[in-house]
């Protein structure tokens, strides 16, 4: 692998982050703490949600039915924000940061991948993932962006933000269809996957098995079906807050009970994730990479060949951190959205 340049990397303890960047916040954008979080997403965040916020849908290229949102500015963006989200997303986990990109003056899109939420599923079971390929995604993606996203926004910055499922998608997208996007955050992104031991060559005659025996629909290995049972100690979570905000949308709304992978997405995923590290050369975009250094799902070793394969990227790793970076304490989402800020107002004055 080609290493172009020195990746710049900045190691935050998970206990101390508050107030270690010099990175601030646009003015009028407060992070919720912790405390006052549920009556937030109550009230304020729904207020917000019910006045700015449109849903929309789409039909893919095979006919499959894709549910996007879209927050509008009605005066002036500063550009325009396009989340992706992870394995087993969905809207729902992201009104919180929705809403703080919209404050800050950034129209936001959001789209549902294939398989999730209220877009449409190439399989009968409510709560497994599936997918043929992963070019499924980005041709969805690609669709979204030139046919809805791009004729909307014209010529403003446009910024990809995506996390753990929806980083490997998003970069793969940015390596498929270079000039698309000006700027990407990757917000733990799934570029190697933690398989708790199993030795390689095991998980190859795995896949190798899905293939042969045409067993794409079935579900992985490992999984378990949704049953409603909360669990958040084991939880990809550090905010209790955020977590049961977040399973309640779960329990009141089975388009949400998204909760094990197919073969097929099993398959899918661990032949994809060695392509984008690849081919992230060809990724010359700014990028922010943020990583959590306690993550119980992703293999952080991809991130770090994917930061010394690119040639503008800043990587920031959060020791001690979880998985969902955007669901952490209230000091690591202070410093984490001080530096998603500072990113995106980097990205703004570069494109002015």
């Amino acid at each position: 692998m080609k290493v172009h340049t020195q990746a710049r990397v900045t190691r935050v303890n998970a206990s101390e982050a508050h107030n270690l960047s010099d990175a601030n916040l646009p003015a009028g954008i407060n992070i919720v703490r912790e405390s006052e979080y549920g009556e937030h997403m109550a009230y304020t965040n729904k207020q917000w949600r019910e006045s700015h916020v449109t849903e929309g849908q789409f039909t893919s290229y095979d006919g499959l039915s894709i549910r996007y949102y879209h927050a509008p500015q009605e005066d002036s963006p500063k550009g325009c924000i396009v989340m992706l989200h992870g394995y087993c997303g969905f809207w729902g986990k992201f009104h919180e940061m929705a809403e703080y990109y919209w404050l800050a003056g950034y129209e936001v899109f959001f789209m549902e991948h294939r398989g999730h939420g209220y877009s449409g599923r190439q399989i009968d079971e409510a709560d497994i993932v599936h997918v043929n390929s992963y070019n499924d995604y980005t041709q969805d993606i690609h669709q979204f962006m030139t046919e809805i996203v791009k004729p909307h926004i014209g010529n403003l910055p446009c910024i990809m933000f995506a996390h753990s499922m929806g980083g490997a998608i998003g970069a793969l997208y940015l390596e498929q269809h270079p000039g698309m996007f000006d700027a990407a955050i990757l917000s733990s992104p799934m570029f190697g996957i933690k398989t708790d031991g199993t030795p390689k060559f095991l998980i190859s005659l795995m896949l190798a098995k899905i293939k042969l025996l045409h067993q794409e629909k079935l579900p992985f290995p490992g999984g378990k079906h949704w049953d409603g049972i909360p669990n958040y100690d084991k939880s990809s979570a550090m905010s209790e807050a955020r977590y049961t905000y977040i399973f309640n949308q779960r329990l009141e709304d089975s388009h949400y009970h998204t909760n094990m992978m197919s073969n097929g997405w099993g398959y899918a995923s661990f032949r994809t994730t060695p392509k984008i590290l690849r081919d992230a050369g060809k990724i010359d975009i700014p990028v922010l990479l943020l990583t959590s250094g306690n993550d119980a799902l992703v293999d952080s070793k991809g991130h770090y060949k994917f930061a010394y394969s690119t040639p503008n990227t800043e990587f920031v790793i959060y020791e001690g951190a979880k998985h969902e970076l955007y669901n952490g304490t209230d000091e690591i989402l202070e410093d984490y959205y001080a530096r998603i800020f500072e990113f995106l107002e980097k990205i703004r004055r570069g494109n002015s």
